[in-house]
């Protein structure tokens, strides 16, 4: 059943027109009911009572008051909350500008700069040699309870909770799409996991557990800790999102926004993979740490076109990318946790709204 909005907290349309800041620093521009978010267009806009002149959500968030308190607007998804604020002279503008320059310059620029590495297809000859010395001499099916990201990984930034529980999302939409059962990188599957062997007693391993650990107790929203007890575990270099994106069903969490529980049902390839574990090129605890930052950093940033792990554990990259998902998964890779976090709210716009 379709929400008319007569049970939620409304406020008038022409109450929201013009530029707001969000609590996290993104633009929001209102024009009649079209809704911009950093340039961006939210699909379905405002959420309008029948009276065509009452806003009560956009998206999957709804009004939390029926006032402005103090010149500010709260709206509520689930335990998220978003607080916007009246647009200062000129902030928007500057916020915009910032935000594209950033955007741009982490999408474009070839992460390999940082390691004197002047392209994709050097960066790659580098990443295969480096695979070739540490990994393990053939994939290892890894379950997801036993993985938690590397103290290197996304510039030590941790991971972005939104990508995580977006990843789960689009698994729960579209079904597990099992590299095991045939599927490839056309057909929507997921990245091979790069993981390091790691033990809780190494200086590297257990400084990522700490770590991992103190996140997930300050984020209920991340899935449980699930390491506890276990001498040996991994760390992911490569598609950390996702592997906790399983342990987000393995736990039966909640989503994010929706606050409906993460269920396998009758989706026998998560099933799988949940039981038996990901097939995942794993690389030796005895890696050093400028090596590992370099294989993290090469495969979330060379992205100029689409890169595999085959099944033999090499790197190769195929192609451009140019369409509108291809640009997000690229920024997605990319982009700090919190950058990620904004850039992953504007695509949920879209994904919720086939959802709910």
């Amino acid at each position: 059943m379709v929400s008319t909005g007569d049970e939620c907290c409304s406020l008038p349309l022409e109450t929201l027109q013009g530029e707001w800041i969000a609590s996290r620093g993104e633009v929001i521009t209102v024009s009649g009911k079209d809704l911009l978010i950093n340039g961006f267009p939210v699909a379905g806009g405002l959420k309008l009572r029948g009276d065509g002149k009452s806003v009560y959500g956009f998206s999957v968030y709804h009004l939390a008051s029926q006032r402005a308190d103090n010149g500010q607007i709260a709206w509520q998804a689930g335990h998220q909350e978003i607080l916007w604020r009246r647009s200062e002279l000129g902030e928007a503008k500057s916020l915009e500008a910032r935000m594209g320059v950033r955007l741009h310059d982490r999408a474009s620029t070839c992460g390999g700069q940082a390691y004197d590495v002047q392209s994709d297809a050097e960066a790659v000859s580098r990443l295969n040699t480096l695979l070739d010395q540490w990994r393990e001499p053939s994939l290892v099916r890894v379950p997801s309870c036993d993985i938690c990201p590397d103290w290197t990984n996304r510039a030590q930034t941790g991971l972005s909770l939104d990508h995580v529980h977006y990843i789960a999302t689009m698994i729960s939409r579209n079904g597990f799409k099992s590299r095991r059962r045939g599927l490839g990188t056309a057909d929507g599957a997921h990245d091979v996991p790069v993981l390091i062997r790691e033990r809780c007693t190494s200086a590297l391993g257990g400084a990522a557990l700490t770590r991992w650990k103190e996140v997930v107790a300050g984020n209920p929203w991340f899935p449980h800790f699930m390491l506890g007890g276990k001498e040996e575990f991994f760390c992911s270099l490569g598609n950390g999102h996702f592997s906790q994106a399983l342990n987000l069903f393995r736990c039966e969490a909640k989503n994010l926004w929706t606050e409906i529980p993460y269920l396998v049902h009758r989706d026998d390839a998560l099933r799988e993979a949940l039981e038996d574990g990901v097939e995942s090129v794993v690389l030796s605890g005895e890696m050093p740490a400028k090596d590992r930052r370099f294989v993290s950093e090469m495969l979330n940033k060379t992205h100029g076109g689409t890169w595999h792990v085959e099944a033999d554990g090499r790197v190769r990259i195929e192609g451009s990318t140019t369409t509108d998902y291809s640009q997000f998964v690229a920024l997605s890779k990319v982009l700090d946790a919190e950058e990620l976090s904004c850039l992953v709210r504007q695509k949920m716009g879209v994904v919720l709204n086939s959802l709910l």
